[in-house]
């Protein structure tokens, strides 16, 4: 009866610096107490057999030993840790594992780390799934980064962590939770979803509850194989997916309607809320990492602006503290299976919106490592570390630049077209290649759409040249008068200029005359 929460198990991380929650059951009553470092705590459990309890705050440590008590049970969970820990969330770009990664054969050379750990809590779509099948078979149990285990982490995670524990030489660890496909509202609960304007989710599910078969649905429910993924690199499907083995589809192809999902599905509005994020929350973290947006692009992507502050103050909420929240804007694509890349300007313009008005957020920038057919870009390393940029400045106080280039103003000239650009640092650059190892035309800036006086601009005549914080555009088509310079707000495109951090710009518009 006496049983911690699925977290606390040998090999685990526990956050540095802070009074850590330890939670659990055992008897109606009972006494539970908690030891580590020499601190200890205890506390008695409720009627119905839950106990939490707090210990700390924790000095870092390479080699601990945690041991919880309750009547004649006594736990030992040795090699334990103390460091940073972050929480991977969000959906599949997130979820992406190392097996898929464009740089994973270099690192499944380099990889061993014992400071470097890992935790996916299990994929569970409803309370009480967990005991339905063996989905502890390959998730719910602490990694460390080494060749025989470094398949099954986050890319985005790991590299991640890699940057935060080289930097700062405390053990680090990531917790995943995370599913791919699944919209925000499936994180939220419906306190953070009526908040952020989506109370549709919630009547367009009680509305398909009303005339549901309940019986035809949990017959289907349990025929499904793809209902029971346990081990998800196992999967067929799964692995096509993400290894990018799908034709490309016909862009005049209508899309699919996206059916209202059922009582059991992970996308129904607060499911992993409850299933998942809850069971995790709140294992003391240092902070939050956040890649997901793709399924709400397909499906009320106007809502995005005032659902993400909502989820965003939600999992705050949760864990009782302002975290920091640290997320990825959308890379761009054109189109892939039932997605349509030009849907997602709207979905990063909420981003860009929420990293400019939620505090203590911050916003990695993405746009030259997107795939034009495939909604996974499989270059993470860049994305990883841009996100531990925005950690080093933002949550362990760097004075370093961690910010993307941004379009600030335009200024027309006879021949010429002058763009400003905030957060150039030491300079700008026009790269030549880009990451995923694309040539680039230098003396051009791609991602650029330009009107001038209403007209459009082909921007593929016109010669660039970055200095300073400015790109200077020249050619015949230019002259003075009303210009609107749009970067990066379609859905394909690729953007190669760069600042002094090797930042790319990010989707802005600026209208001059």
């Amino acid at each position: 009866m006496f049983k911690p929460a699925l977290l606390f198990q040998t090999g685990m991380t526990l956050q540095r610096g802070k009074r850590v929650p330890i939670w659990g059951t055992a008897e109606p009553y009972a006494e539970v107490t908690a030891a580590i470092q020499s601190k200890t705590a205890r506390t008695r459990a409720g009627a119905d057999g839950r106990w939490r309890l707090e210990v700390g705050p924790l000095s870092v440590s390479f080699a601990e030993t945690l041991t919880l008590r309750s009547g004649a049970a006594c736990l030992e969970y040795t090699d334990v840790q103390v460091g940073d820990v972050w929480l991977a969330a969000g959906q599949s770009n997130m979820e992406f594992y190392m097996e898929y990664d464009a740089d994973s054969a270099e690192e499944w050379q380099a990889c061993a780390d014992d400071a470097l750990r890992f935790f996916d809590y299990p994929k569970v779509a409803y309370p009480g799934q967990l005991a339905e099948a063996d989905y502890l078979a390959q998730h719910g149990r602490w990694r460390k980064a080494a060749p025989d285990q470094l398949r099954w982490f986050s890319a985005v995670g790991y590299y991640f962590a890699k940057e935060i524990r080289a930097r700062y030489g405390v053990p680090v660890a990531i917790v995943g939770c995370n599913w791919s496909g699944t919209p925000a509202c499936t994180w939220m609960s419906e306190e953070s979803l009526m908040e952020g304007g989506g109370r549709i989710y919630l009547d367009e599910y009680r509305a398909a509850l009303e005339t549901l078969d309940r019986d035809a649905y949990e017959a289907e429910f349990r025929a499904n194989p793809a209902n029971w993924r346990i081990a998800p690199l196992d999967d067929e499907g799964y692995d096509a997916m993400m290894r990018g083995g799908f034709e490309p589809t016909d862009p005049n192809t209508p899309l699919e309607p996206i059916p209202v999902p059922g009582p059991k599905s992970e996308k129904r509005p607060g499911a992993l809320y409850e299933s998942m994020l809850c069971c995790v929350a709140p294992y003391a973290l240092r902070g939050i990492l956040y890649y997901q947006g793709e399924s709400d692009g397909d499906r009320y992507n106007q809502l995005y602006k005032t659902l993400f502050p909502a989820l965003i103050r939600g999992y705050r909420r949760l864990w009782g503290e302002d975290l920091p929240f640290l997320f990825v804007q959308l890379a761009p694509f054109g189109r892939w299976q039932n997605c349509d890349g030009t849907r997602y300007a709207l979905i990063r313009q909420a981003q860009q919106h929420a990293a400019d008005t939620v505090p203590g957020t911050g916003m990695a920038v993405i746009t030259d490592v997107g795939m034009q057919h495939d909604i996974h870009p499989k270059k993470k390393k860049p994305v990883g570390q841009r996100l531990a940029l925005q950690a080093r400045r933002r949550v362990y106080g760097e004075d370093i630049l961690c910010e993307a280039p941004t379009l600030a103003a335009a200024e027309p000239g006879e021949g010429t077209l002058t763009l400003r650009f905030a957060n150039a640092g030491e300079g700008l650059y026009l790269a030549d290649r880009l990451p995923t190892g694309t040539p680039e035309d230098p003396r051009r800036l791609d991602g650029l759409t330009l009107t001038l006086d209403g007209a459009p601009v082909d921007t593929a005549a016109l010669t660039a040249e970055a200095d300073g914080d400015t790109v200077t555009l020249r050619g015949v088509a230019l002259h003075k008068g009303k210009v609107t310079a749009e970067l990066g707000r379609g859905g394909w495109y690729c953007i190669n200029l760069y600042n002094s951090a090797a930042l790319p710009a990010r989707p802005a518009q600026v209208t001059a005359e």
